[in-house]
């Protein structure tokens, strides 16, 4: 039997995804979900999708497997929590406020894809509705691959819709959304034109040449990883969507200790590093690291 806690969070997903009906589509047949009384999602042909009593919906086809774990999502939500990533979001907020004055959005719908474990989403949201003029009635939604990504999504932030899904077919209706993010995460564009509106807009966020070089240059030093490059996902972007905006954020963040930790075990940089290289890290004296990214701006082409 759900607890009082895990009713509450279902009974929120519940009056969220009923307050947006006809945002949801079957990721088998593509028909519209809608919610019965069983707390589960339904199509006219018989698919079910229950509700999680942590308060998301499962509507990934077959669970995959990878290096994303529970580990790292909680690794991932100290080190946001320590405003590591806080002057990117900000940009990103400042953006959608901008563009969405011009578009007059009183309301908007914001799909984070790729949203891991929805810190991003949340802070984003929670920073629209603070501005006093501008957004008065947004929907968030987060999707991910990751269950465990999404668990923590639900169970820290209920008042948005959370979502374990493939990015390459999207559980979504056609034309439900005002801005989509992709934050760091692997992009289906012909999914986010689908699920656009014609108006909206695409956020794309990316690792810039330059980012964690710190780490870099003690993980690969000497070898052809040491530098990054991102042209070509800039040249893919800018293939499929207008670009708009092609925006460089660029600081550095002082580092405690036990930070230094948690971002090895955030970042795919260290996969795979064999523990000599971790141990160099951790006992390199590191203070500060460099945080770099590209912002990326598109509108669907005419």
């Amino acid at each position: 039997m759900a607890s009082g806690n895990e009713r509450k969070k279902i009974d929120s997903a519940k009056e969220l995804i009923l307050k947006n009906s006809g945002l949801f589509r079957c990721p088998v047949c593509e028909q519209e979900l809608g919610l019965s009384r069983s707390n589960s999602l339904h199509c006219s042909r018989g698919h079910n999708y229950d509700l999680a009593k942590q308060g998301y919906v499962n509507l990934l086809l077959k669970q995959e497997k990878g290096g994303y774990d529970k580990q790292l999502f909680a690794a991932r939500k100290v080190i946001g929590d320590s405003g590591f990533f806080d002057p990117m979001r900000k940009a990103i907020s400042k953006l959608i406020w901008e563009v969405g004055k011009g578009e007059e959005w009183a309301a908007a719908r914001i799909l984070d894809a790729g949203c891991g474990e929805g810190s991003h989403l949340a802070w984003i949201w929670q920073d629209l509705k603070a501005k006093k003029k501008g957004f008065t009635d947004i929907l968030g939604v987060g999707i991910d691959l990751s269950k465990e990504g999404i668990r923590l999504a639900a169970k820290e932030y209920q008042e948005l819709i959370w979502c374990v899904a493939d990015l390459t077919k999207l559980p979504l209706q056609d034309r439900q959304f005002d801005i989509v993010l992709n934050i760091l995460s692997p992009a289906n564009y012909g999914e986010f034109k689908r699920v656009l509106k014609d108006h909206g807009i695409l956020i794309k966020i990316l690792p810039a040449p330059n980012y964690l070089i710190e780490l870099r240059e003690i993980l690969f030093k000497g070898t052809d990883k040491e530098l990054y490059e991102n042209d070509g996902v800039k040249r893919l972007f800018a293939n499929s969507f207008q670009l708009i905006k092609d925006q460089q954020i660029h600081y550095q963040v002082f580092l405690k200790e036990e930070n230094l930790e948690h971002l090895i075990k955030m970042t795919p940089l260290t996969w795979n590093a064999d523990q000599e290289k971790i141990a160099a890290i951790i006992h390199s004296g590191l203070k500060s690291i460099t945080v770099a990214f590209d912002l990326l701006l598109g509108k669907k082409m005419a």
